[in-house]
């Protein structure tokens, strides 16, 4: 009842009693359907009484679409509006007629003189008393037709009502009413009340069931839903009901679409079932393509012709019981209105769509990155989504923000420039009139390409493939779990399990660094934010790289860990954004592991992130990272910068670490790039044989030959460390060594003839006899 009376205000708000005897003729009539005092009174107020039905001509006068065809001497027009002859022979003088009228007619209800109303004869009784309930402070019963007030008024015993005025059918009606709430009583009446041409809440008891199509392509639903309508076209043949038969209507399907060979079999069947057939109180399955059933709702109303809207005129008044999106139980027939009542069997299939508890639905959230980002929000935030514009209008689709319930599943999408699926979320809280409340539950470490669900057969009838201009769609079950295949293809079920934790003392037994060089690298890294680990091949900066990493996190989780090594023809387009081939020959856009796993980051604010780069002085730097050159300085964390192939503002956030490894003995790669080196850190690892650590695993091996070939390359390293042509870069790392619970002098052989004895070769190329000595002073302490 608080709905109704909440309606009841508003139209008094938008219209006040005070300014009607100013209200300017574009108000009172306009082709917006959103704010004229007509739309309020005939459409918007509904709820409060209809009076659907008829030309547009009982408002007086009419702003129209198409020009009246009627050249009848009790109508005129000029080329903006129509009007009665009666009313006046202009725009002016018709207009200060009908508003004298409407003034009067306010203030007489407001007054409760009801008399002075009925002998009111530029409008018909139905736009005159309509208008009169609006203004009359609850005075009057919201019903206008005479027929049904002499049918409630026969029910509570007025003798002869139909020689009795509007006035005292009103009065005996508000007497009967005593103290109840007047919308109660209101439909208490109705339901008293055997007839259907009001209100339409009487179900007929041989109800038919039809299925329906709202266009093609379902391009009229959008409306049907806002309107709560269903409606066809056919609009050059104006009111259908002024057809007597079906042959009659069929043959001016011929004449006005000039088709004279036409049968229009099943197009004249649609409207002579719509027109004539189809009554209040019949239900209606709505379908899209073949395929889809997309709601269900039960007729409200009577045939009507409404010329204000700008196409598909002739509507029902319905009842939405249910909107949303279900797999159809079988591919439907394509005509826009079916009769499937002989059809009971199917019929309580589609009724059995709708009849089971309340379940989940499924969504999909459309994200414009240049307003927000669905990718950037942190996982477990939520975003409250206005209804309406910053117009003030409902949103597209508005129904589907009604319908979403708390616990719904939403899949996130950003629009362009991106382009893809990026989370997973959840419908956290239900609208509240104005906004409704989403939470990000996951964000996909590799998200989905629009091209890839765009190409999937069973997709093709989605919501948002059929018109993507809207920001919230509904997906049918078979649809989401289509979707989801997709995404878990390449992003795992999220699993929490208990993770190893990993301590700085975990870290030292491992890698065989001082204590002292350990708070060294972490300092470095917290402060710089980007290091290189330099060294000769074997002191472990690979290792060390991910240690240092769950050391920082303080476990071992993958999950914030990524790596990649850098190569010749390592690019732009596979570290950031770029065009990838696709299979029928085209090219799409593609974001590189770099992009997604800053999205991942920033989806994860409270996390720390590490990004490890193998073989970094291998790559082309600056052609790899491009723009972000800038970004990944430390001063610039959390900047924007818009990238070269979308222009869309990205960022490389706060919390994420990025560690380099470079090989130093390599002689073939070029010194790395100075504008990068002073966004790094460089820390120089050096084999790990004297540091505690080391020693540990060499004193657990118990191994004599093992402990002089190690004091045997404690030495070389020294030779190697003071060659001019070589130097301290140039060292042999441990890791040659270790992992090892027993050794042999075969696997020691092994290492010296096969790992180091070729890398000797290759340091003193140009002096074989140096190389040759080295290497046969550690052989002579395995032979």
């Amino acid at each position: 009842m608080e709905d109704k009376r909440k309606l009841l205000n508003d139209f008094l708000t938008a219209f006040p009693l005070e300014t009607l005897s100013e209200m300017p003729l574009d108000k009172y009539t306009n082709l917006n359907r959103s704010d004229s005092f007509c739309y309020w009174v005939e459409s918007k107020t509904y709820e409060l009484g209809s009076i659907w039905g008829g030309s547009s001509y009982k408002f007086g006068i009419y702003k129209y679409k198409e020009k009246p065809k009627d050249t009848r001497e009790r109508f005129m027009c000029d080329d903006t509006y129509a009007w009665y002859t009666k009313n006046g022979n202009t725009t002016e003088e018709a207009y200060a007629l009908v508003r004298s009228e409407i003034v009067k007619i306010a203030n007489h209800a407001r007054n409760g003189e009801f008399e002075a109303i009925d002998s009111i004869t530029t409008f018909g009784d139905v736009f005159k008393w309509k208008i009169a309930f609006l203004y009359s402070n609850e005075q009057l019963v919201p019903i206008y037709n005479r027929t049904m007030l002499e049918k409630a008024s026969a029910k509570f015993g007025m003798d002869n009502p139909s020689n009795k005025s509007i006035p005292e059918m009103q009065r005996l009606l508000l007497e009967k009413k005593g103290s109840e709430d007047l919308f109660v009583f209101y439909n208490r009446l109705l339901q008293m009340i055997d007839n259907n041409s009001q209100a339409g809440d009487i179900q007929s008891s041989e109800k038919k069931y039809w299925l329906y199509a709202p266009g093609e392509g379902a391009s009229k639903w959008n409306l049907c839903q806002q309107d709560n309508i269903i409606c066809i076209g056919w609009d050059d043949m104006e009111d259908l009901e002024q057809y007597d038969t079906l042959d009659s209507v069929r043959e001016h399907l011929r004449d006005v679409y000039e088709k004279p060979d036409a049968s229009f079999m099943n197009d004249g069947l649609a409207i002579w079932q719509f027109v004539h057939e189809v009554q209040p109180g019949d239900i209606i399955f709505v379908k899209s393509g073949i395929s889809k059933i997309i709601g269900r709702g039960i007729v409200k109303s009577e045939y009507i012709y409404d010329e204000t809207y700008e196409d598909f005129r002739n509507i029902h008044k319905v009842e939405w019981t249910n909107i949303g999106m279900w797999d159809a139980p079988h591919n439907s027939v394509l005509k826009t209105l079916t009769d499937i009542t002989k059809y009971p069997d199917y019929v309580k299939v589609l009724e059995a769509l709708f009849n089971t508890p309340t379940q989940k639905r499924y969504w999909w959230l459309v994200a414009n990155p240049k307003i927000w980002s669905m990718a950037d929000l942190a996982v477990g935030s939520t975003v409250e989504y206005n209804l309406y514009n910053d117009n003030g209008k409902q949103r597209r689709i508005f129904q589907n923000f009604l319908d979403a319930k708390a616990g719904d599943a939403v899949i996130g999408y950003e629009s362009t420039p991106v382009k893809q699926i990026v989370a997973m979320a959840e419908v956290s809280k239900e609208q509240n009139g104005e906004t409704i409340e989403f939470v990000k539950k996951e964000a996909l470490k590799n998200p989905i390409d629009f091209a890839t669900i765009k190409a999937v057969e069973g997709l093709k009838d989605m919501q948002f493939l059929g018109n993507p201009q809207g920001s919230f769609f509904c997906l049918s079950e078979t649809e989401y779990e289509l979707i989801l295949d997709f995404i878990r293809e390449s992003n795992a079920v999220p699993i929490v399990k208990q993770k190893e934790f990993y301590t700085k003392d975990d870290f030292l037994s491992e890698v065989y660094m001082d204590s002292e060089a350990y708070d060294s690298l972490v300092g470095l890294l917290r402060q710089k934010k980007n290091i290189i680990l330099q060294g000769a091949p074997g002191v472990g900066k690979t290792f060390t790289a991910k240690r240092l990493a769950y050391s920082m996190l303080g476990l071992k989780d993958d999950e914030q860990i990524d790596m990649v090594q850098f190569h010749q023809n390592f690019s732009y387009e596979d570290f950031i954004m770029g065009y990838k081939p696709t299979e029928d020959g085209g090219f799409v856009l593609r974001p590189g592991v770099f992009y997604n796993f800053c999205k991942k980051a920033k989806s994860n604010p409270d996390k720390q992130y590490f990004f490890i780069i193998d073989e970094i002085n291998r790559g082309n730097l600056s052609k790899i990272f491009g723009e972000l050159l800038m970004l990944i300085e430390n001063g610039y964390r959390g900047k924007t910068i818009k990238l070269a192939y979308t222009g869309e503002d990205f960022t490389v956030p706060e919390n994420i670490y990025i560690i380099g490894m470079m090989n130093t003995a390599d002689r073939s790669l070029a010194m790395i790039d100075y504008a990068l080196r002073r966004r790094f850190s460089f820390f120089e690892m050096e084999p790990g044989f004297l540091t505690d650590g080391f020693k540990q695993y060499q004193e657990s091996l118990h191994d004599e030959t093992f402990d002089k070939v190690i004091d045997a390359i404690v030495n070389l390293n020294t030779v190697i460390a003071n060659d001019d042509s070589l130097g301290a870069g140039f060292c042999i790392g441990h890791s040659y060594f270790c992992d090892q619970e027993t050794v042999s002098k075969e696997w020691l052989r092994n290492v010296v003839n096969y790992d180091i004895a070729p890398m000797l070769k290759e340091y003193w190329f140009d002096d074989p006899q140096k190389s040759k000595m080295q290497i046969g002073i550690i052989r002579s302490i395995l032979s």
